[in-house]
Formats: C-alpha cells, sequence, structure tokens
C-alpha cells in the first residue's frame, strides 16, 4: 500500500488536484484514507476489535500535540484513521525504507534521525500552522507489559509551542502485534484495542516558572510518565 501510495496514487493525484496546494496535506489524506479503509475491513473481518473513548476530543478542530503510548505495530493507524492531517514522527526504519520512504517524504512526516533541537523546531513550525501532530515519548514500541523510557521530546515542543498535551492511552487485550513479537502470533481471539483520549496535562499546573527549560522538561516528563502509569494500572483492573 505505502509503495503504491507513494510512487503511484500521489505523483497521480499531484497533477489534477488543484483544490489542496499543499503537497504534504493531500499525502496525509491519502494516507488517513488508506488506514481508514484497513481499519474498517481489519474490524469487519473480525480480526480486531477498537474501542474509543473520548473520541470527540480527538475531533475538535485546532492544532493539538497529541502523546500515545505505542503497545502496538498498528497504533499509528488506527489513529490516524480519524485524522485527515496528522504530522507523525518517524523512525530510520520508515524514512529510509525503500518501499516506504516514498510516502513518508511526501507526508512530510519528521524523521526521529534528525538533532533534538531540529524536530523541536520543525515540530512548533508545523503547530504554528494550526496542525496536529502525534508523538510517541517512548520514541518506539512499548516493551510488553509496560511502559518504556519517556523522552523529553514531547515536553520539549508543548513549552516551546506553549500547547498542553492530550495524551492516547492505549491497551491491548490480548497483547498483539508487540515490540518482538512475530506478526504471525495470532492470540486465541481477536484483540481489543481501546483508546482512552484523556485529559490535557497543562504544563503550568506543574511548573512554577522558576525552572531552567532543562528542568521543566524533566518535570513535564514526569509528570506524563505519571498519568500514562496511572492509566495502565486502571486498564489492568
Amino acid at each position: 500500500m505505502s509503495v503504491w501510495l507513494g510512487h503511484v496514487w500521489l505523483p497521480f493525484r499531484g497533477l489534477w488536484d488543484r483544490r489542496t496546494p499543499e503537497p504534504w496535506r493531500r499525502a496525509q489524506r491519502a494516507i488517513h484514507n488508506a488506514y481508514r479503509i484497513h481499519a474498517w475491513l481489519s474490524i469487519h473481518m473480525g480480526l480486531i476489535e477498537v474501542r474509543w473513548i473520548g473520541l470527540d476530543r480527538l475531533k475538535m478542530p485546532g492544532r493539538k500535540l497529541l502523546v500515545a503510548n505505542h503497545p502496538s505495530l498498528i497504533d499509528t493507524s488506527l489513529i490516524v484513521s480519524h485524522l485527515p492531517q496528522a504530522d507523525c514522527i518517524v523512525g530510520r526504519d520508515y524514512s529510509e525504507n525503500p518501499l516506504l520512504r516514498e510516502a513518508v517524504r511526501r507526508a512530510d512526516y519528521i524523521s526521529n534521525d534528525l538533532p533534538p533541537a531540529e524536530i523541536v523546531r520543525a515540530a512548533a513550525r508545523f503547530l504554528a500552522e494550526d496542525r496536529i501532530l502525534l508523538i510517541y515519548p517512548e520514541g518506539t514500541r512499548s516493551p510488553e507489559g509496560g511502559l518504556g523510557r519517556f523522552q523529553r521530546g514531547a515536553a520539549h515542543i508543548a513549552l516551546e509551542t506553549g500547547l498542553d498535551m492530550l495524551p492516547i492511552y492505549i491497551n491491548v487485550d490480548p497483547p498483539s502485534l508487540m515490540k518482538g513479537q512475530k506478526w504471525y502470533d495470532v492470540p486465541p481471539r481477536p484483540p481489543v484495542w481501546t483508546f482512552r483520549v484523556g485529559e490535557p496535562l497543562v504544563a503550568k499546573d506543574h511548573l512554577d516558572g522558576s525552572e531552567s527549560s532543562v528542568m521543566a522538561a524533566r518535570k513535564l516528563t514526569i509528570a506524563l510518565r505519571e498519568r500514562f502509569e496511572a492509566r495502565s494500572l486502571d486498564a489492568t483492573e
């Protein structure tokens, strides 16, 4: 699908779709539609179930800084299936993969291979244009049964832009498409993806204004991880 989008559909669509001048917007909308079809087929074929709590928060208009844990391989596709526009920060395995890199380039996604300061500047520029950014603070898929180490990139972006962080708590039961798990390791029953869009994490609620930027980012990252740890415990009850 990524090969077809990057090398066939998006170049062809650019020839006749003049209503959308930004090529990245066309690319992101095409990726959204592809993910929406994939999600619909997976659900209606009985392969997976998907439940959303607080979806209205995700779909509210305006710029948003979305932060989520990342338990499975298809978290991004299920989230973006609801977002016609969503910027992502992608790993080298996507940005340099011959099958994926053209779609990644056309969608103007941010590579996490860039220096951290450049990533923050690019993210701030996108958000200043009323765009939506999805970021995984762990930087990769979560280890099975828990959360990985949270990096400070999301906090630095929140501080740079003045935006609240809107958390998306993801739970997969039974575990499926986890890090280190083979894609053909099928659980005994269709896995259920539950997405909970929580209350925004507001920076000023966790800072007193005297912190350096480094200390402020550290405090925000700790607060963000505590939120996800608490929600993770709730999901196991």
